[in-house]
């Protein structure tokens, strides 16, 4: 079976494909966010409730384990540049809907309009993202796609950084209505940006025609992934450490107000904290070699994402003033954050890297389903834990305590597939 690995463009027409590509994920990532922080602030006013900045955390995760394996199978039998199109498309639509809707609510009635919302776009962005995820391999040479990934992921978090200020700062100045017609003209522009990518034919064709049913597709990726036991071994770790992730996206804050009594500037500090230590790994992943120290880089980053955790709750548990647990509390964020981010880009890359294009999303869309699918389980499991122990900061110490030794006790497993997986990938690139 022979692989082709890839476009042979001029480093000219690569870094114009790049260059689009992050221009519209950019524009996206930055108006979306504010329009989230925006629509959060009216439900969190109008109902009250801390469910308003955390629907999305719930009903994303759900739609993506219903909706997975028909929208791998789909992407990898249909053209990925119409369904990026009609992802974009049946977006505008989904926002001109709920801009109609929202005059018709009020109070906790509004929760309604803007949760069938959540389950549409969810949908669709996962849709177009897979189809994205699918398709990078006929935007660029093999060369830049670890530059292509990384710097995608690095205007996301920088997003992260910037949204929530200009959320506010809009959702003051223009309504929830405002913030609808920004992100519609955001989406088109980002789509226009989008379409002028060239979509070239990697593998031998665009996408293959060959139409299968959804149990025979979903039986092929399963046989794929036994052949490369280094892809069971990252699902395995993503469920891992996004389950320890939501030990702390739950228990900081909470410890932080309710134990500690501290402000939400504090919060704030540490949420700050998170999204420029992801910015700072996605910028780092840029410079590594692909190929390089991959088990290594993988296992260290876990243990770095353990440390920073383990350090979070020690600091809570210490607590030795506000303003040391602001610096402190940031400092380890930003490490938690960065080697997370390391981690989650090594994976992604080494996939889109090696696995071809006409099964890539499935095996895409399973890998991200299931890391996904494990935060509402870990939000719910540490919500009740810390209500039930008195002394959070204990929790957070242990979880990074486990996540560490799970990263020891990973090196023989991980190296030894990570080695089988090097030579699967050597006989199927002659």
């Amino acid at each position: 079976m022979a692989e082709n690995h890839g476009l042979q463009l001029t480093d000219r027409e690569s870094n114009h494909q790049i260059i689009k590509a992050l221009s519209s994920n950019a524009l996206g990532a930055f108006s979306y966010g504010i329009f989230q922080y925006g629509i959060s602030f009216m439900l969190l006013h109008a109902t009250k409730s801390p469910l308003s900045f955390g629907m999305g955390l719930t009903i994303a995760p759900l739609v993506s384990l219903l909706t997975f394996i028909p929208i791998g199978n789909f992407v990898d039998t249909h053209d990925h540049k119409r369904i990026i199109f009609w992802g974009y498309l049946l977006r505008i639509i989904g926002f001109v809907l709920l801009g109609v809707a929202l005059p018709f609510f009020s109070g906790t009635g509004l929760l309604i309009p803007v949760a069938l919302f959540i389950v549409l776009d969810s949908f669709l962005v996962n849709f177009r993202n897979t189809a994205y995820s699918a398709s990078i391999r006929q935007f660029v040479n093999e060369s830049q796609i670890p530059k292509l990934s990384s710097l995608t992921t690095a205007c996301a978090s920088a997003s992260r950084v910037l949204a929530p200020v200009f959320g506010v700062l809009l959702y003051s100045l223009i309504s929830v209505n405002g913030l609808i017609a920004l992100e519609i003209v955001a989406t088109i522009i980002a789509m226009i940006i989008m379409m002028h990518l060239h979509f070239h034919n990697v593998d031998g064709h665009q996408t293959p025609r060959k139409k299968v049913s959804q149990t025979q597709q979903f039986h092929e990726t399963l046989r794929y992934m036994k052949k490369r036991p280094f892809i069971r071994d990252t699902i395995i770790a993503e469920i891992v450490v996004n389950f320890f992730y939501t030990a702390v996206v739950t228990g900081a804050p909470f410890i932080i107000v309710n134990e500690l009594n501290l402000g939400n500037d504090v919060v704030a500090t540490i949420e700050t904290g998170y999204a420029i230590g992801y910015l700072l790994g996605s910028l780092i992943t840029n410079w590594f070699k692909n190929q390089r120290h991959f088990a290594k880089r993988v296992l260290v980053s876990l243990g770095l994402v353990g440390v920073a955790l383990t350090g979070l709750g020690a600091l809570f548990a210490v607590a030795p003033n506000k303003l040391m647990i602001g610096i402190m509390g940031l400092l380890l964020a930003l490490l938690l954050d960065l080697a997370f981010a390391i981690f989650d880009l090594a994976v992604e890359i080494r996939l889109q890297s090696t696995v071809p294009t006409r099964i890539l999303g499935r095996v895409s869309s399973t890998l991200y389903t299931a890391s996904f699918a494990i935060m509402p389980v870990g939000t719910i499991i540490y919500t009740g834990l810390f209500d039930f122990f008195e002394h959070g900061s204990y929790i957070l110490v242990l979880s990074g305590l486990v996540l560490i030794a799970y990263a020891f006790f990973s090196i023989d497993v991980f190296s030894r597939d990570i080695k089988k997986d090097d030579r699967f990938i050597q006989r199927h690139s002659d």
